[in-house]
C-alpha cells in the first residue's frame, strides 16, 4: 500500500484527514523522523482501513514484528463508534511514537515519486526537488536483477541518453558506455565515482550498490571539470545500518548458448560454389575440384564435412554467489560483502573468473564522522587464442584431427589417391586452441578513508584520501606445432608481461549549508590532488638461437632449436639457452584541481546553481597546463506557486543549464625513456645496424596543445501527474566539443610517430524523455518505465588536409567510414550499387559521355572488365571513371532514436518483470559479408552464395562467383550496408517470495526464487550475428568478426537472514 504523508516542520506524519490544528499538536511527539521514514507522497486521505497497510509498510521495512500491536488496535477499533475512531487513531499515533527508535531503522529507498528524496551529486548530496541539472537516478533493485557482475552492463536500457554496448559474447568481454553520444576521438567512457572517488565500476558488484546517479549535463558534471566531458556515473555502495546484523545471500546459475550463428557452406555446397568461381574466372582448377562421382558430379575427396563453428562453440555455464553482512550501533556501522563469479564462455578456451570483497566502516562520535572502505578484486581471464576469421574460413572437407599430419590435427595440405588437393590455406583453429595458452590475472585494490568534522550544524569539513591500484600479469605459451603448413610455429615461445598502475587522490572539502527564513544557501569549496603512475615490463623467450658461420668467405646465418628441454613448460626459465628479448617503461601523471559550488533556493521555488573548477594536468605543456570549467543552472518549481492548481499536475519544474567541461582522454601518457634506436618502420633502425645504431626521439613535443572543451546546454522539465503516480522528465541538449585532439598522419618518411594536434569541432544534440508510472491496485503493485532519446551527431569543422578513415578491411584499400565536415563521425561513404549486369549489352550500354579536348564527345564504358553477373556501380560525378570520387554518403552507425520499455509487478508473492530495448534510424556495414560473400578467394562462404548469379539464376542481388574479382564486385559499396533497426527482449523474469509466516519459522526474513531469460528474442532484418555491438569510434557501425552474443537462462535465489 502506498502511504500518504504530510510534512510538518522537520517530520512526516501519516495523512489521516486530521485538521491543521490537530496536526500541530501532534508535532510535539516527534513523529516519524523525516530522514528515516520511507518517503511516499500522496494527497488522498488515509482512512481507518489504511492504518493496517501503513503499519505493514513500516514493519516490512524495519523487519520488526508488530502483529501483536496490530491485533490489539483492530480489536479496540471495532468496538468504537465512528465518532471515536479518530481518537483511536490519535492513540495509535502516540503508540507509534514509543517505537521511534525502531522506526529510525527504516531503510532509505529510492522512489522516483518522492520529491524530497536525497540524491548523490559531486562532493555532496541534494534534494531531488532542488536539482537543476540533468540527473537520472537508477533503480538499483532492477539493476541487481540482471545476471551480470558488471553494473555497466546491467544499466543497459535503464536511463535515457545512456548507450550501453558490449564488445562480444565471450566471457569477460568489455562494455562500452556513452552518455549523449560521441564527443571525442579518444575514450568516450564516462567518469565513474565510487563512494566519492574516481573508480572502476567493474570492481563493484550490482548487489552492493545502494544508489546510482547519472550526471548528463554540464551543470551536474562540471564540478569534476576536465574528466567529466563524457558524463559522470556516481555509485554509492551499501553502508551498514544500526540494529541487528543482517545477512543477504544471492546466488544464480546461468546457462548460455550462442543466440545466433552464421550459416556456412557444407562440403558439397563448398565444392559447388568454388567450382563456379574457377569456371567464371577461366582458371585452372585445384585438385579438390577434380574428383567426380559416376554421374559426373563433383565429389567430396576427403569424405569429411566439418562444421567448424559447432566444433569451437559449446554451451556455457556461469555461477555467481554473493553474500553481504551489515549491521551496527549508534557509534559504529559496518558492511561486508563478498562475491564469486565463474563464467565458462560459449567458445572453447574461454573462461573468466572474478572474486570481489568489500568492507565499509562508519564511526560517528560527537562532531566527528569517520568513513573507511577497502575493496579487492581478483580476476582471471582466458580468451580464445584462435581467429574467428579462420574458424569461418576453414574448408569443411578438412577433418579436425588427422594422425597422419605433423601435430595430429587436420591440415589443408592433403593428398587423396595420389592427388594433392591444393585446398585454400587456412589454419586449424582447434590446433591453435590446443597448443596456444594465454592467461591474464588481474588484481585490484581500492582503499578510501575520510574524516568529516561537523564544525557547526551548518558547517562541515571533510578530508579524505583514496588509493587505487591494479596489477596485471599475463603469461603466454605456445609449443612447436603445425596448424597451417605455410604458417608453422617452428619453435616454442613464451612471454611473461607485468604491469602495475596506481593512483592516489587527496580531497579536502568545506561545506556551508544554512536556511535563513525562505532563503536556503549551500556553498562548497574544495581541492583535489591526483597522482598516477604505471610501470610495465615484458620478457620473451623463443626456443631458437642464431648460428653464425663463414662459408666460402661469406657470412651464413642459420636458426637452430635451443632451450626448452621441456617444450610444454610455460615458464621463462624453460627457454634458457634460447633467444631472450625484453621491453618495459613507465609513465607518471599528475593533476591538481580547485573547485567550488553555490546552490541557492528561495522559498523552495526559485533555484540557482553555479560551479567552477580549475584543473592543471601534466599531459599538457606549460603554455596550456591549466583549464577553467564553469557552469550555471536555473530552476523554477512552478507547482509550488500559489496560483498553481495541483489537482492533476502534482509536480512541475523547469530547468535550464550551461556548462563547460574539459577532456584529455585522447592524449596518451609520456613514457620514459623517449630515446630509441627503433624506427617507425617495422624491423628497421635509425642508422645502420649493430654495433652502431642511432638514437632518436620519435615523439614531437607540442607545448601549444590545448584541452578539448565541451560546451553543454540543457533545457528540461520535471513533472508529476495524479499525485506523482506518473512522473518523468523531458530534456533537450545541445553539446559542442571544440579543439578536438586528433592524430595528424605523417608521411612514413618522417620516421616519427603521428603527433596529436588540436583540430576540429563536433556537435551532439537531441531529446530525452523518461516516464514512470507506479500504482497499487487491490494488492497488485506495478511499475511501468519508458525512456527514449534521440542523438544527432555532426562534425562542424574538420582538418581540410586530412580525412579520418576507419580501419582498412580486406586489404589496405577497403575503407568504409570517413569523418568529414558536415557529416556524423565515422559516416559511411560507399560506392552505389545499381543492380547486376544481365547481358554483354548491359555492360557496353553502361557508359558516360565525356567531352574530349577537341570538343568531341566520347562514350566511355565505365566497367570494361565486367561480365554478365557482375555488379553495376554508379558514376556519380559523370567523369567516366568509377573511383573514390564516386563514393556517396550512405548513413551512419549512430542510432537516431533509442527506446526502452520496462515493467515490474508483484501480487501475493509472485513477481514478473521484463525489459524491451530498441534502436532506430542507423545503418550497419556487415563486413562479414564482405569476407564470406565476395566469392573471389579460396575460403568457406555463407550459404547465401548458393544464390549467386548464373545463366539459370539471374539474380539482381547476389553477383556471380569469380576468382580474383576482376570487376571489384566486393569493393566498399552499399551492397554490404544494412538497416540496423531492432527490437529486443533483453530480460524476462518471474519470481516467487515465500510467505513470511513460513520463512520466520526458520529465522529467515525473506526468501525469493526466480527464473530469468536474457536476450531471448530479437526482431531485426539485419543479417549479421547481432545488431547491437561496440566498436572503435572511427569504425562505428562496422560489424567484423565479433564474438557471437549469448542467450541465457538463469535460476536464482535471494535470501535475507
Amino acid at each position: 500500500m502506498k502511504i500518504n504523508y504530510i510534512k510538518n516542520g522537520d517530520y512526516l506524519i501519516p495523512n489521516l484527514g486530521i485538521t491543521t490544528s490537530t496536526t500541530n499538536s501532534i508535532n510535539r511527539y516527534g513523529l516519524l523522523k523525516l530522514n528515516y521514514i520511507k518517503k511516499q507522497l500522496y494527497r488522498n486521505l488515509l482512512m481507518n482501513n489504511q492504518l493496517t497497510d501503513y503499519l505493514s509498510s513500516v514493519s516490512n521495512d524495519c523487519n520488526i514484528k508488530f502483529e501483536t500491536m496490530m491485533n490489539n488496535y483492530k480489536k479496540k477499533d471495532k468496538k468504537l463508534s465512528e465518532k471515536n475512531k479518530m481518537n483511536n487513531q490519535m492513540e495509535w499515533i502516540k503508540l507509534m511514537n514509543n517505537y521511534k527508535n525502531v522506526v529510525d531503522e527504516v531503510i532509505l529507498k529510492e522512489d522516483s515519486q518522492m520529491l524530497d528524496e536525497t540524491i548523490v551529486i559531486g562532493y555532496g548530496t541534494m534534494k531531488k526537488s532542488d536539482m537543476t541539472g540533468a540527473i537520472s537516478s537508477v533503480d538499483v533493485e532492477a539493476l541487481a536483477s540482471r545476471a551480470t557482475t558488471n553494473p555497466a552492463e546491467a544499466l543497459q536500457g535503464k536511463v535515457a541518453g545512456v548507450n550501453i554496448l558490449k564488445s562480444g559474447g565471450n566471457a569477460g568481454a568489455g562494455v562500452s558506455v556513452k552518455i549523449r553520444g560521441i564527443k571525442t576521438m579518444g575514450s568516450n567512457e564516462p567518469l565513474y565515482i565510487v563512494d566519492g572517488f574516481p573508480g572502476d565500476i567493474t570492481t563493484v558488484n550490482p548487489q552492493d550498490i545502494e544508489s546510482m546517479e547519472i550526471l548528463k549535463d554540464g551543470a551536474a558534471a562540471a564540478i569534476y571539470g576536465s574528466v567529466a566531458a563524457n558524463g559522470v556515473v556516481i555509485v554509492t555502495t551499501k553502508n551498514g545500518k544500526k540494529g541487528e546484523t543482517k545477512i543477504d545471500f544471492n546466488a544464480f546459475c546461468q546457462f548460455t548458448s550462442a543466440s545466433n550463428k552464421f550459416e556456412m557452406l557444407n562440403s558439397d555446397e563448398y565444392l559447388y560454389v568454388h567450382n563456379m568461381m574457377y569456371e567464371n574466372a577461366v582458371a585452372k582448377k585445384p585438385g579438390y575440384l577434380s574428383f567426380k562421382d559416376s554421374d559426373g558430379k563433383l565429389k567430396n575427396p576427403t569424405g569429411f564435412d566439418t562444421n567448424w563453428q559447432d566444433e569451437m562453440l559449446r554451451n556455457g555455464l556461469s555461477q555467481n554467489y554473493n553474500v553481504n553482512i551489515r549491521g551496527g550501533s549508534d557509534i559504529a556501522k559496518y558492511s561486508i560483502s563478498y562475491n564469486h563469479s565463474d563464467d565458462k564462455g560459449i567458445f572453447r578456451g574461454n573462461k573468466y573468473t572474478q572474486d570481489n570483497a568489500r568492507v565499509k566502516l562508519n564511526l560517528q562520535k560527537r562532531i566527528f564522522n569517520f568513513d573507511a572502505s577497502l575493496a579487492f578484486k581478483v580476476t582471471q581471464s582466458q580468451q580464445p587464442q584462435y581467429s574467428l576469421k579462420e574458424m569461418y574460413a576453414m574448408a569443411p572437407m578438412v577433418p579436425v584431427y588427422d594422425e597422419n599430419q605433423p601435430s595430429g590435427y587436420g591440415l589443408n595440405d592433403m593428398t587423396v589417391d595420389g592427388v594433392r588437393l591444393e585446398m585454400p590455406n587456412n589454419r586449424n583453429v582447434m590446433a591453435d586452441d590446443h597448443f596456444k595458452h594465454k592467461k591474464t590475472n588481474g588484481y585490484d585494490i581500492i582503499g578510501n578513508i575520510g574524516l568529516t568534522v561537523d564544525i557547526a550544524p551548518w558547517l562541515k569539513f571533510k578530508t579524505a584520501y583514496a588509493y587505487r591500484g591494479y596489477y596485471a600479469n599475463t603469461k603466454y605459451h605456445s609449443e612447436k606445432y603445425t596448424a597451417d603448413i605455410q604458417g608453422q610455429s617452428l619453435y616454442p615461445y613464451n612471454y611473461d608481461s607485468n604491469s602495475y598502475w596506481y593512483e592516489q587522490t587527496f580531497d579536502n572539502v568545506l561545506t556551508f549549508d544554512k536556511t535563513f527564513g525562505k532563503h536556503s544557501l549551500s556553498v562548497m569549496a574544495g581541492s583535489s590532488l591526483s597522482a598516477a603512475r604505471k610501470d610495465w615490463s615484458q620478457i620473451n623467450v623463443e626456443g631458437k638461437k642464431m648460428n653464425y658461420d663463414v662459408v666460402n668467405g661469406k657470412l651464413v646465418i642459420t636458426e637452430v632449436p635451443a632451450g626448452f628441454f621441456d617444450p610444454t613448460s610455460p615458464t621463462i626459465d624453460a627457454g634458457t639457452g634460447g633467444t631472450f628479448t625484453g621491453s618495459g617503461s613507465f609513465w607518471n601523471y599528475n593533476r591538481a584541481s580547485f573547485f567550488g559550488r553555490i546552490n541557492y533556493s528561495y522559498s523552495g521555488k526559485y533555484l540557482f546553481q553555479a560551479t567552477i573548477r580549475s584543473d592543471g594536468s601534466s599531459k599538457f605543456g606549460k603554455n596550456n597546463r591549466w583549464g577553467v570549467f564553469p557552469s550555471m543552472a536555473l530552476g523554477w518549481r512552478i507547482s509550488e506557486e500559489e496560483f498553481f492548481s495541483g489537482d492533476v499536475v502534482s509536480n512541475l519544474k523547469l530547468r535550464a543549464s550551461w556548462g563547460r567541461l574539459g577532456n584529455e582522454n585522447a592524449l596518451g601518457y609520456y613514457y620514459a625513456p623517449t630515446m630509441t634506436s627503433d624506427n617507425t618502420q617495422w624491423m628497421s633502425y635509425v642508422q645502420g645496424t649493430n654495433p652502431w645504431p642511432g638514437m632518436v626521439n620519435l615523439y614531437l613535443v607540442n607545448d601549444a596543445l590545448r584541452w578539448e572543451t565541451t560546451d553543454t546546454k540543457n533545457i528540461g522539465v520535471d513533472f508529476g501527474f495524479f499525485n506523482n503516480k506518473l512522473s518523468g522528465s523531458l530534456n533537450y541538449y545541445y553539446n559542442t566539443t571544440e579543439d578536438l585532439l586528433i592524430e595528424k598522419v605523417m608521411s612514413p618518411s618522417a620516421g616519427i610517430y603521428n603527433p596529436t594536434v588540436n583540430v576540429g569541432k563536433m556537435r551532439n544534440k537531441g531529446f530525452e524523455l523518461e516516464l514512470n508510472y507506479a500504482d497499487n491496485s487491490n494488492g497488485f503493485e506495478y511499475n511501468i518505465g519508458f525512456n527514449l532519446f534521440t542523438t544527432k551527431n555532426e562534425m562542424l569543422k574538420a582538418d581540410p588536409n586530412q580525412v579520418l578513415y576507419g580501419s582498412a578491411l580486406k586489404g589496405a584499400g577497403h575503407f568504409v567510414t570517413q569523418t568529414l565536415e558536415g557529416y556524423p563521425v565515422a559516416s559511411f561513404f560507399l560506392y552505389k550499387m545499381d543492380g547486376i549486369f544481365q547481358s554483354p549489352e548491359d555492360v557496353t550500354n553502361h557508359y558516360t559521355e565525356v567531352v574530349q579536348p577537341d570538343g568531341s564527345i566520347k562514350n566511355i564504358v565505365l566497367q570494361p572488365d565486367a561480365k554478365p553477373g557482375d555488379i553495376r556501380f554508379k558514376d556519380l560525378n559523370n567523369d567516366g571513371v568509377i573511383d573514390e570520387n564516386d563514393k556517396e554518403y550512405c548513413g551512419s552507425g549512430i542510432p537516431k532514436l533509442e527506446a526502452n520499455l520496462s515493467f515490474g509487478g508483484s501480487y501475493k508473492g509472485v513477481d514478473l518483470s521484463f525489459l524491451l530495448g530498441s534502436a532506430w534510424g542507423h545503418k550497419l556495414y556487415n563486413a562479414n559479408r564482405l569476407y564470406y560473400e565476395s566469392m573471389d578467394a579460396g575460403i568457406n562462404l555463407f550459404k547465401s552464395t548458393l544464390g549467386a548469379w548464373t545463366e539459370d539464376n539471374r539474380s539482381n542481388v547476389m553477383p556471380r562467383a569469380v576468382l580474383k574479382d576482376p570487376n571489384m564486385n566486393s569493393r566498399e559499396s552499399d551492397r554490404f550496408l544494412e538497416k540496423g533497426n531492432f527490437i529486443r527482449l533483453r530480460q524476462l523474469q518471474v519470481g516467487y517470495t515465500l510467505p513470511k509466516n513460513l520463512t520466520k519459522k526458520v529465522y529467515i526474513d525473506k526468501c525469493r526464487f526466480y527464473v530469468s531469460g536474457e536476450n531471448l528474442l530479437t526482431w531485426t532484418n539485419y543479417s549479421g550475428i547481432d545488431p547491437e555491438f561496440s566498436s572503435s569510434i572511427l569504425d562505428t557501425g562496422v560489424d567484423v568478426f565479433i564474438y557471437p552474443f549469448t542467450r541465457s537462462y538463469v535460476v536464482g535465489l535471494q535470501v535475507t537472514f
